[in-house]
């Protein structure tokens, strides 16, 4: 009796069979080679971390072109935020005063400990002076979400702040 192919061989075999097709869907999805690429294996990523919801034999190729388009269009809508938001940041005036050295740095190391979600509001609300509706919009979240995460970012930094026996500054 045979035994069952592990869960690598069971991936390996279903990229020798589908992922010149995951590919070329993404390339024609993505119109980039390099992008399609990336995208492709992330698409058996995902097939790795769902590999027990996998339907059977007959609906594979339809299962891996839904997780294809699924992460395409993904990658599409983040071109439309990042394009947006370029255009958010063009429009802000450049009068604003340079910080010096030592705020930089306290900046810095604030944003460093800042989780991706709270950093990106952040810094375009507090150092570019977006207001907390554009933020959303360039972002592609609701205002209240925009407050909440700066709310995160105020109470993360007051903390590292105090911890460090540094002024709180924001109000």
């Amino acid at each position: 009796m045979r035994n069952p192919p592990t869960q690598s061989q069971t991936v390996a075999a279903l990229y020798m069979k589908y992922g010149a097709t995951a590919y070329a869907h993404c390339r024609r999805m993505l119109k980039d080679e390099a992008q399609a690429e990336d995208a492709a294996q992330e698409v058996f990523l995902r097939i790795v971390r769902h590999l027990a919801s996998m339907p059977p034999e007959a609906q594979v190729l339809a299962w891996i072109r839904r997780i294809a388009t699924n992460y395409c269009l993904n990658v599409i809508r983040g071109r439309g935020y990042r394009e947006q938001l370029e255009c958010e940041l063009s429009a802000l005036p450049s009068g604003m005063e340079e910080p010096d050295a030592a705020q930089k740095d306290l900046v810095d190391r604030l944003l460093a400990i800042t989780p991706e979600k709270e950093r990106a509001p952040a810094v375009l609300h507090y150092l570019h002076d977006v207001p907390q509706e554009r933020v959303g919009r360039a972002l592609g979240i609701s205002r209240r979400t925009v407050i909440n995460r700066l709310d995160q970012f105020k109470r993360r930094s007051r903390t590292r702040l105090q911890r460090e026996g540094l002024e709180a500054v924001f109000a």
